[in-house]
């Protein structure tokens, strides 16, 4: 497999959007997992300015970059060949031309239709010519997603400039907070460092070991690009696949810390029962084995908040028990994961089967 790796500026910040709008369930998870992690000085910083804007852009554009950060790769694309060790700047992935923008739109379309619709490209492509009401009223059936990023999708489909302009113009704004608070000029430093000081070996032996810990495995055909982030450099994003390429947004210190090694296989069986004592996680697990759901179900199922859930599904998702779908976030049970456990149990104490 092709693998290369660099940093993406952008995806720094989506993390840092992120944890300010899930501080909670984030630290919650991450203390659980007997994880060390103090957020920065500069990410609360950065956490304190953006909560208190309450301008509706800022809010829905939040929102959105929440909800659609899978979508990234796209919105914020990539114009020249990458190679390793690249460095590519906020401002860079926002000068888009306007042969860009329908670059932008036309994947969008065809990632869209295929993981949230459920459609063909082309089948999209008539309905948004043929009946531009059929496409919203989909849009709007889509679990999981808010009111403003139903309202972001219907721009982008319909009236693609108009929704790049607000993308871009609210991006410049939270990139401000982001320089204000001391945030970037921390990340890049860091990051920086470490790629000119390390061979990018080191990040792929991170990356097997990554694997190796959830039992991973990825189509061969289709390059990887792994980009670091040190917002909270103790998560990732999770491996996502797009029609051409994989992308794991892989946290400074999962590298040099978390995924440096090999993790035995004792660690990994007891950090997995310890997430399945709980009687909620485990209710949850039961559940989603039955079929899979959307967040808000396991809310309804269980009675309680979503930020409570949240932190449950971090917790099962960290674990490897659960895959959560990045494009349409159906939550799943990992039954290879169960296999494993058992498996490792069984050797671990050698047990062996009765024939």
């Amino acid at each position: 497999m092709e693998l290369i790796t660099g940093y993406f500026e952008i995806y720094d910040l989506t993390m840092a959007i992120q944890f300010s709008l899930n501080t909670g369930p984030v630290e919650k998870v991450l203390k659980t997992l007997g994880v060390d992690y103090e957020p920065s000085t500069q990410l609360m910083e950065f956490r304190g300015d953006l909560l208190r804007d309450t301008e509706w852009s800022t809010r829905m554009y939040i929102t959105f970059m929440n909800e659609l950060g899978v979508m990234a790769p796209i919105l914020f694309p990539i114009r020249q060949k990458l190679q390793d060790g690249m460095f590519v700047t906020i401002e860079e992935s926002l000068n888009i031309a306007e042969e860009g923008v329908k670059l932008i739109r036309d994947r969008f379309i065809q990632v869209f239709a295929d993981r949230r619709l459920k459609i063909s490209n082309d089948e999209l492509n008539r309905m948004i010519h043929e009946n531009p009401q059929k496409v919203s009223q989909a849009i709007e059936a889509i679990g999981g997603i808010s009111a403003d990023t139903v309202w972001f999708i219907n721009q982008l489909l319909f009236f693609p400039k108009t929704a790049m302009d607000f993308l871009s113009s609210n991006t410049l704004k939270i990139l401000n907070y982001y320089e204000r608070s001391g945030l970037r000029e921390l990340n890049m430093r860091l990051v920086k460092g470490y790629v000119e000081n390390s061979s990018p070996q080191r990040i792929r032996d991170a990356f097997s070991n990554y694997l190796d810990y959830y039992g991973i495995t990825l189509d061969e055909s289709k390059p990887l690009y792994i980009t670091l982030q040190n917002s909270v450099p103790h998560t990732n994003s999770g491996v996502m696949t797009y029609p051409t390429f994989h992308l794991l947004i892989m946290g400074l210190e999962e590298v040099t810390e978390d995924f440096s090694g090999r993790i035995p296989k004792e660690v990994r069986l007891r950090s997995l029962l310890k997430v399945l004592s709980d009687e909620t996680r485990f209710k949850i697990l039961k559940k989603l084995n039955n079929e899979p759901a959307l967040q808000r179900d396991l809310v309804e199922f269980t009675g309680l908040a979503k930020s409570t859930i949240s932190y449950h599904i971090g917790l099962l998702f960290k674990s490897s028990l659960i895959d959560v779908d990045p494009f349409n976030s159906v939550i799943y049970v990992r039954k290879e994961t169960i296999s494993r456990a058992a498996a490792d149990i069984r050797n671990l104490l050698n047990i062996r089967e009765k024939r």
